[in-house]
């Protein structure tokens, strides 16, 4: 009987010893800080968001390269659409002449800022992109030296600012460009379904044998990397893919949308006042509503992708919390902290109590 009120005395030490322990680390988890040992739960999860930080660096690099462009692209919107209403105060003003001479000097000023309009879109470039002409990223996805001792990578072509919808390229839609080399003289070839569409030669001379230099076809919109003096003939197969790709959690995990060109001729901005004044007025009335639903349409797309990007930091605050480093989690609202512990730790918590009130069952039956 001694020995039997021995042992309940132990086991009754050791259960409250347990219990309080538990209640410790609830206590512990419940303010926000888990250490691994506390549970496997807490261990396997805080190793499953860790894996998934690993590639929040890239998706949040991919995102601000994205929102880099869409916001210069915004920047061109903008002056594009100055330029369009400088445009239409010209064509108003001369709807209103009646003097031959005024007016001729009014369509003078408006072919003058249409060419400067044109050339502020073809110049106007970022990551290599043309940005006015929009539109697709143009992926590279083989390349067959058809003559030529040299060798080239996907990474030697640029495609970005190929003029798809001058050329008839449809979206997704695969093409072909052949760059010939003979000497210093240079040619690219799109061909479109094996038929060829446009032609552009370029000349290139005093350049280093020993050094690589970019061949730029500005009016097709490609350049080949080449290094060396060897003739060559090279095609590379491209296809017309989505300007931006953009990472996100949950559904729509990925998102493909198409840059509108703000080209002159594809808005819809006449060149002249050939078929009357008036008429341009009307017509460059309803480019810039165009232009004000382009510029709607592109603040969505930089609104989502902040919102997914914040959404990386609100998952790198978790592993942070998970990790025990709560005090160094950036976040800005203690409402929102406490939202955050509960949502994460609510499974450990529960296991926890109960485990405390089976401890107290415990107790209770020692005591009896």
């Amino acid at each position: 009987m001694k020995v039997s009120k021995t042992i309940s005395h132990f086991i009754l030490n050791e259960v409250r010893k347990n219990v309080s322990d538990i209640q410790s680390v609830s206590r512990r988890i419940s303010s926000g800080r888990i250490n691994e040992s506390d549970s496997p739960t807490s261990i396997a999860l805080a190793n499953s968001v860790s894996l998934r930080v690993q590639t929040l660096d890239f998706i949040s690099q991919h995102i601000t390269k994205n929102v880099s462009v869409l916001q210069k692209y915004e920047e061109l919107l903008n002056q594009v659409s100055n330029y369009v209403q400088n445009l239409k105060m010209i064509s108003d003003r001369a709807s209103l002449s009646s003097d031959n001479q005024e007016f001729q000097e009014l369509e003078k000023a408006y072919k003058e800022n249409l060419s400067a309009l044109e050339q502020l879109v073809r110049r106007t470039t970022i990551f290599s992109k043309v940005l006015g002409r929009g539109g697709f990223s143009n992926s590279v996805i083989s390349v067959e030296v058809i003559s030529g001792d040299v060798e080239f990578r996907k990474t030697d072509f640029n495609l970005s600012g190929l003029n798809f919808i001058r050329f008839g390229i449809k979206q997704y839609q695969s093409f072909q460009i052949q760059f010939d080399r003979v000497g210093d003289n240079f040619q690219a070839t799109l061909f479109l379904d094996g038929s060829p569409v446009f032609t552009e030669n370029k000349e290139v001379v005093g350049k280093p044998s020993d050094m690589p230099f970019i061949v730029d076809f500005e009016e097709l919109g490609v350049s080949i990397r080449v290094q060396g003096t060897s003739d060559f003939s090279v095609k590379v197969e491209g296809r017309a893919d989505p300007q931006l790709i953009v990472f996100g959690d949950g559904e729509n995990d990925e998102e493909r949308f198409f840059i509108p060109s703000l080209e002159p001729a594809q808005l819809g901005i006449p060149s002249d006042f050939e078929e009357g004044a008036d008429m341009v007025s009307q017509n460059l009335e309803v480019v810039l509503k165009n232009l004000s639903d382009i510029r709607g349409f592109i603040g969505q797309k930089i609104a989502k992708l902040s919102q997914r990007n914040d959404l990386g930091d609100i998952i790198k605050s978790k592993l942070k919390v998970l990790q025990g480093n709560y005090e160094d989690a950036d976040m800005t609202s203690d409402a929102v902290i406490l939202n955050l512990k509960q949502v994460i730790l609510n499974s450990d918590i529960s296991s926890l109590r109960r485990a405390v009130s089976f401890m107290n069952l415990a107790l209770d039956m020692l005591r009896r």
